[in-house]
């Protein structure tokens, strides 16, 4: 599993979760309960870790979204 991306903003991290399900991309998130219970900006970032074969749509679909890397 690679690092796509972290993120503190939980609406962001549950659409980018939905559509990684729905495009059938393997992913694995970390650290999301963490982050809600502590909501401090980078300390307790929620990790989005995907499969190495997935990383470029996993991308793509960052960009879609427009979610900064």
């Amino acid at each position: 599993m690679i690092e796509l991306i972290r993120l503190s903003d939980p609406v962001s991290l549950q659409i980018l979760s939905d559509v990684l399900a729905e495009r059938k991309i393997i992913f694995r998130i970390d650290n999301a309960g963490m982050n809600a219970l502590m909501p401090l900006p980078t300390v307790m970032d929620a990790r989005v870790l995907v499969a190495e074969e997935d990383i470029k749509a996993a991308e793509m679909i960052l960009s879609d979204l427009e979610i900064s890397i």
